[in-house]
Formats: C-alpha cells, sequence, structure tokens
C-alpha cells in the first residue's frame, strides 16, 4: 500500500500514525531508538508491507502489469490502491477520507522536525501538492506514477499503468475491497494493548 493506505490503517493514535509514515527510512533495528507507539507505528508499517505482499487479492492485480512494466508490477499496485481506497470511500463513505485527511496533515506537521531528513523532505512535497486528496483523481495517480518513473530513471511511462487499471477495474475494486477487509482485521491487533 502508498501513503494514503498506510495512514488510514493507523488508527487513531499519533505518535502510531507517525511511526508508520516514517518508516521506511527506518532500517533494521534502529526502531528501538523511538519511543514505544512510534515503534509499534514502524512494525505496523513493515506489516502492512508484509501482509501485502503475500496477499492473494493483492497479487491477482499485481500480476495485471508482469507483461508491460516488468518488475513494476508492486510499485504500480501500491500506488493504485491509493487510489482504490478513495474509490471504496466514496462508493462506502466509511472512512471519512476528506476529514481524516486533515487530520494526518496536522498530525504530521506537529512530527515534522522529528521526521528524518529524507521524510521531511519528501512530506514538504506532499503536502503542497496534496498527494492524499489527489489520489482521488486520475490525473493525481497519474502524476503520482510519472514521478516514480522519472525518479528511477524507468523508461516506460508507469501512468500508461492506469489503462490496464481502467480494463479490469471491476476486478481491481473486488479484489481490493476483499484485501481491504482482511489487512483492516489483521491490523486491528496493533491497537489493543
Amino acid at each position: 500500500m502508498n501513503y494514503l493506505g498506510h495512514l488510514v490503517l493507523s488508527g487513531s493514535d499519533p505518535q502510531i500514525l507517525f511511526g508508520n509514515f516514517i518508516a521506511d527510512s527506518i532500517k533494521g533495528k534502529s526502531y528501538l531508538n523511538w519511543p514505544k507507539k512510534i515503534q509499534k507505528g514502524i512494525l505496523l508499517h513493515r506489516f502492512i508491507d508484509d501482509f501485502t505482499d503475500t496477499n492473494i487479492h493483492y497479487l491477482k492485480g499485481k500480476r495485471r502489469f508482469y507483461k508491460e512494466f516488468p518488475k513494476m508490477g508492486g510499485v504500480i499496485t501500491d500506488i493504485l490502491y491509493d487510489y482504490l481506497l478513495w474509490k471504496y470511500e466514496l462508493k462506502h463513505l466509511k472512512l471519512n477520507l476528506d476529514n481524516e485527511i486533515n487530520r494526518y496533515y496536522s498530525i504530521l506537521d506537529s512530527f515534522e522536525n522529528d521526521m528524518p531528513k529524507n521524510i521531511r523532505y519528501m512530506y514538504g512535497y506532499m503536502k503542497k501538492d496534496d498527494w492524499l486528496n489527489n489520489y482521488k483523481h486520475e490525473i493525481g495517480i497519474k502524476k503520482a506514477l510519472h514521478g516514480i518513473g522519472k525518479r528511477i530513471n524507468y523508461s516506460n511511462d508507469l501512468e500508461k499503468s492506469f489503462e490496464i487499471l481502467n480494463a479490469s477495474i471491476l476486478d481491481f475494486e473486488l479484489e481490493f475491497e476483499l484485501f481491504f477487509d482482511e489487512i483492516k482485521e489483521k491490523t486491528s491487533s496493533f491497537f489493543v494493548d
């Protein structure tokens, strides 16, 4: 899952949310240098990544990108899952994403000085360009895909992967809903003290 998915699965504790947000820059056991609840958020992020990478519903979608985008199926699917999360919200109105995104930005603002340098740099762009709300729109996702392709110097236009999504949108939506129901249940144990 990408940024929005991770934040949605972070629960209500600001420190857990912050830990989940910075987790990609915290390597190995260095997470132990952070306060306990931030550690919990980092471990939650790792759990989400591991669960996602082996989930049957996620893998079905990921495999659709292998022919056109070898070795990039996971990157593409992670980003598209934030778009599918918005579609889920617009269909079910369960997550209150409009308000929750404001809360995420507010929490992350309060921790900005504690962010690892590379995350702080990226967060500046995330907030300025309002990535989390822009994932709602095809153009926002295409921009994210294009930006990643450019950063990693990937020659194929990653934003063209959206055509593969649209060609099987009903399958992707069903797979996402099944995946999301499972991951919500699995991550709920992180919020029991």
